[in-house]
């Protein structure tokens, strides 16, 4: 029995030794054996330049050339021929329509005027003796009278009354020539040079006595592009939600504001432009037609942000831009509103935490994580 005992202990210190060595060589594997190498990816973030997009309301302004014009003027010819009794206005004088102007001598026609009114008199006289006696021939029947009277009384109306209407055309006729000797001015208005005296002999074929020109208000025209001219007609109305003014040639700035009037109803073919008239209120008379001023229109983008020319790229199907958005290069489409020195002035259609890839941009950007750099403000800028 020792014996069995000696035996089985033997066999229990030897399935002891083998879990405690078992035991020992995984802890030795867990603890001292070099793990395997295996390929692990590894993002590799870059730093670039950036700018950020800020959308803000951004004022922008547009300069044409344009010139001033009178919205109404007048050059007064003589209707008739006569000589000049009265001269009643004096060059840069302001007149009212209907103010008298000259007058011309009225004995003529005031003559010719009483003639036409005594031959209305006579043909109405001898009208209703004509009439008088058709009607007595009419009455006298078939029987008393022949037809061939009943026929000549009948012409004899007719024709009397055919006098009495031509003398009335005579007559206003000469009431028109005797009203043509008083000159009057058709518009309100500045009056130009006069260099008329009494006593002058003028005509039809004289020319201009009098020019009269409107100063208040005053046009200003200017021409704007076939381009732009569409871009005006997508709005409610053209030139809606823009302000036009004028530079002075003295570089002041005129300070009533224009109201668009309208366009030409053709554009020059030979510069591919349209003329726009627009009205100012000209108080002071410091618009002179025939002057040459600047138009500047300024309109405000709302939502809008400015780009840097450079860092846009200009292709056939539109305009593009690559931006960093969470962290990754993204090419995004842009809508182009307006160009202004080294920017443009683009609609804002970017998210909240986009920036700008202020560097040009490189395939080997889009495999790597990007951290925006805003630059450094210059010295100017922090002044």
């Amino acid at each position: 029995m020792e014996k069995k005992k000696t035996i089985f202990g033997i066999i229990l210190l030897l399935v002891v030794a083998f879990i405690l060595g078992c035991f020992s060589f995984a802890l030795w594997q867990k603890h001292y054996r070099q793990p395997e190498n295996k390929s692990v990816p590894v993002t590799e973030t870059l730093a670039l330049e950036a700018l950020p997009l800020t959308a803000e309301n951004i004022p922008f302004t547009k300069r044409y050339v344009g010139y001033v014009t009178p919205v109404h003027e007048a050059q007064i010819q003589p209707y008739i021929s006569g000589y000049i009794e009265k001269v009643l206005v004096k060059g840069g004088e302001y007149v009212r329509k209907g103010d008298l102007l000259i007058v011309l001598q009225q004995e003529q026609y005031q003559a010719e005027l009483a003639a036409a009114y005594a031959d209305i008199l006579k043909a109405e006289a001898n009208l209703k003796n004509a009439k008088v006696y058709y009607e007595r021939i009419q009455k006298a029947g078939t029987k008393a009278v022949s037809p061939t009277e009943l026929d000549n009384a009948q012409a004899q109306f007719l024709s009397a009354q055919a006098d009495f209407e031509q003398s009335k055309a005579n007559y206003a006729l000469a009431k028109v020539n005797f009203d043509y000797t008083i000159i009057r001015a058709p518009i309100d208005g500045i009056v130009g040079n006069v260099s008329l005296t009494e006593g002058n002999y003028v005509s039809p074929s004289s020319g201009t006595l009098v020019s009269i020109m409107q100063y208040n208000p005053i046009r200003v025209v200017f021409s704007i592009t076939d381009k732009e001219y569409l871009q005006e007609l997508n709005k409610p109305k053209p030139f809606a939600g823009e302000e036009i003014f004028l530079q002075l040639p003295d570089g002041k700035t005129f300070s009533n504001r224009g109201i668009f009037q309208y366009t030409d109803n053709a554009i020059d073919k030979e510069s591919n432009a349209i003329a726009v008239y627009a009205d100012f209120n000209n108080i002071g008379k410091m618009l002179a037609p025939n002057a040459y001023v600047t138009v500047l229109v300024r309109q405000i983008f709302k939502n809008s942000v400015q780009i840097p020319k450079n860092l846009v790229s200009l292709e056939e199907n539109g305009s593009y831009v690559y931006i960093i958005r969470h962290g990754k290069i993204i090419k995004e489409k842009i809508n182009l509103q307006a160009s202004e020195n080294e920017n443009f002035i683009a609609e804002n259609t970017f998210q909240n935490g986009d920036y700008l890839l202020a560097v040009n941009f490189k395939e080997s950007y889009l495999n790597k994580t990007i951290s925006p750099v805003l630059p450094q403000p210059t010295k100017k800028e922090k002044q």
